[in-house]
């Protein structure tokens, strides 16, 4: 076994429950916002390529009544045209997709606070695991009379584990939050005019 392997194993070994805690704690953000990620990634992809099809299918002269028998339900624009009333004023029917719109938009949304919280609250967990170590490693060598750097640096440095951690949960959180925010909004500019699209047909009686 390399002299890194067991350093980290005595890094564990020697830790408190709190730092034990923190460093699992973190390594759980951090697979949630890669779960999350890689998840958000893959339902935008899908849906931005069902309303491009959308767009086209309207731009076709097609009646957006049939929408539902050639495209998935769950696709916003779709579903919006599956519940839109037969008989409405333009008025009604531009508040009624609003409000579809606007509760379809929250779903898509799900998922990004989880983002935002991790990149939030990562580095100040992994600050807290590096604060207690250092206090518990100070502490630790209150009873020693002569002190030297070896007794302190190695403490210290395995305290600040906790905070590489916290950094290396948070940055691909804020990072991917920010990634995902610049794809909703266009993934959302493409739902809104396929709406404008789907009720001026509808107020048309197409």
């Amino acid at each position: 076994m390399s002299g890194t392997d067991m350093s980290w194993f005595a890094w564990w070994s020697e830790a408190d429950w709190i730092i034990r805690s923190v460093f699992i704690i973190l390594v759980l953000l951090s697979l949630a916002s890669w779960t999350m990620m890689i998840q958000k990634v893959f339902q935008f992809k899908n849906i931005s390529k069902f309303e491009r099809l959308v767009r086209q299918y309207l731009l076709g002269s097609n009646s957006p009544r049939t929408l539902v028998l050639h495209h998935p339900v769950h696709v916003p624009s779709v579903h919006l045209a599956e519940e839109l009333p037969d008989h409405a004023e333009l008025s009604e029917l531009n508040e009624f997709a609003g409000q579809i719109l606007r509760e379809k938009k929250l779903d898509l949304e799900s998922g990004l606070t989880l983002l935002a919280t991790i990149g939030n609250s990562a580095p100040f967990i992994g600050l807290f695991g590096t604060v207690w170590g250092i206090m518990h490693a100070l502490q630790a060598l209150g009873g020693v009379e002569q002190i030297s750097m070896d007794m302190i640096a190695g403490p210290v440095a395995e305290a600040l584990v906790a905070t590489a951690v916290g950094l290396m949960a948070a940055i691909p959180a804020v990072i991917g939050y920010n990634f995902l925010l610049r794809k909703l909004r266009r993934l959302n500019a493409l739902i809104d005019g396929n709406a404008v699209r789907i009720v001026n047909h509808w107020g048309r009686g197409d």
